[in-house]
């Protein structure tokens, strides 16, 4: 059983991974990430104002990035290769806190810009 749980870690590593790629990428292009900031109702050409909208969101993107990767790695080692104890617990609160926020924070973006 604490192999699924572990497998967890290696899901929400590779999320944090994928969100700082989108980071970078929107950084770089210009281009909302639609997977990560707008959902299926939204597409990027529906957009007031793109700049505006990604002025404010990537700092929140990288905000979830950071974290989640970094809760990531801390489950990870907490289940293959050696107890943390409570620097997990900790750590999966501060990643749900954070993860309730960026949705919290990008769902109201998108009513703003949309």
């Amino acid at each position: 059983m604490d192999e699924l749980f572990g497998f967890v870690g290696f899901i929400v590593f590779g999320g944090g991974l994928y969100s700082l790629y989108a980071y970078i990428s929107m950084k770089k292009t210009g281009h909302i990430n639609e997977t990560i900031l707008l959902g299926n109702s939204y597409t990027e050409q529906k957009c007031k104002d793109k700049e505006a909208f990604l002025k404010k969101a990537l700092p929140a993107v990288l905000v979830f990035a950071l974290v989640t990767t970094i809760y990531g790695v801390i489950d990870i080692i907490n289940y293959f290769v050696t107890p943390l104890g409570m620097a997990d617990t900790i750590g999966m609160v501060i990643f749900l806190v954070v993860l309730v926020w960026f949705l919290y924070y990008t769902t109201k973006l998108k009513k703003e810009f949309f």
